[in-house]
């Protein structure tokens, strides 16, 4: 099968361009930089109409049978007209492309759970809009381009969400700016995270790996899907995701209970090198139906036990996250100004 995957050079991209390429399919990889690890290199843009492919590179395409959309930000803290042109427009830009090529039977659109901002209630793989408010702009533009994936009707789409993506990956492309890699360079200095009820909830990690296998499912199954959600089914909380991220550093988080009001603690976090937008996730976000994996080709798919802790080893690793000395020096400082009552240290 012939399948082209779009934002491959990611960190998403190229673990679904690896999963493909080991099953023998043909891949074609687009990215911006047109450099292919897996497959054939294709250099476009989902921000140009047609991708900004040129004509000749269109006719290479015209016998592709699915599409798998792996692109977008998921930097929370980025210039919003960006965030939103890269998932709304970018969005258009493949559905029209793919509807153009009459050979593509399928694109597979990669979503995130946050799509759904602040919904309340019991989530199914049905729910989008739910009347929700939404934390930062990431969370709108996601919603805003799954929106746009499920009214598509030229070409089939099946919808993947996502819990927040871990696992082993060249550094560089290990995402470390909106989740629980952010607070790392924090943690790691000893300085404190306050979290609701110390971050026992779950974070709804997903492996990266696993996460790709599930891609590659969409891709060749035979019954068509039109909405899946996939994330750990441990549902690891915070707290849990934190201690195991710092494991390779020797290092136990020092997770502590919510104090104060909202503003004191985006205020202090963000003083001391966290970033604002992610302090929105230090509360549970929702519930998901029990049910939510049945639509899965594989509803009995499991993470991997250590792909949490792989992640901090291959940062570890590369040297391009360590304990930041200054942090360090200023941690007596913090927890001074830290009020004593309520705080219950994660051990």
């Amino acid at each position: 099968m012939k399948v082209l995957v779009i934002g491959a050079s990611g960190y998403l991209g190229r673990a679904v361009g690896r999963v493909l390429a080991a099953d023998g399919h043909r891949i074609i990889e687009l990215s911006r930089g047109g450099k292919a690890c897996h497959g054939t290199a294709v250099t476009g843009d989902v921000n140009s109409p047609g991708l900004g492919l040129s004509a000749e590179t269109l006719g290479e395409l015209g016998d592709i049978e699915v599409v798998v959309c792996c692109f977008g930000s998921v930097n929370m803290g980025a210039d919003p007209a960006g965030v939103v042109n890269v998932h709304v427009n970018g969005t258009r830009n493949v559905m029209d492309f793919a509807a153009s090529v009459d050979s593509v039977r399928r694109v597979v659109y990669v979503s995130s759970v946050l799509a759904l901002g602040r919904a309340s209630g019991l989530i199914t793989n049905r729910d989008l809009s739910r009347g929700q408010t939404f934390r930062n702009w990431y969370e709108y533009a996601k919603y805003r381009g799954e929106l746009i994936a499920r009214r598509e009707r030229r070409v089939p789409v099946s919808i993947l969400r996502l819990g927040t993506l871990l696992g082993s990956a060249p550094s560089e492309v290990i995402p470390r700016h909106g989740g629980p890699v952010s607070v790392l360079p924090h943690v790691l200095s000893g300085l404190p995270v306050p979290l609701e009820n110390c971050g026992r909830f779950p974070v709804y990690a997903a492996d990266v790996d696993i996460a790709a296998a599930v891609i590659r499912d969409l891709v060749v199954s035979a019954e068509h899907r039109s909405a899946c959600t996939y994330f750990d089914p441990e549902r690891p909380t915070l707290a849990a995701v934190l201690e195991r991220l710092c494991r390779p550093w020797g290092v136990l988080p020092r997770v502590v209970d919510s104090f104060g009001p909202t503003w004191m603690q985006r205020a202090l976090t963000r003083r001391f090198g966290v970033e604002e937008e992610v302090m929105d996730y230090a509360r549970p976000l929702f519930e998901f139906d029990p049910s939510i994996f049945d639509s899965l080709p594989n509803p009995d798919i499991a993470s991997r036990s250590d792909y949490i802790v792989e992640t901090g080893v291959a940062l570890r690793d590369s040297g391009v996250l360590r304990s930041p000395s200054a942090l360090g020096e200023l941690r007596p400082a913090v927890l001074a100004a830290l009020p004593s009552a309520g705080m219950g240290v994660l051990r």
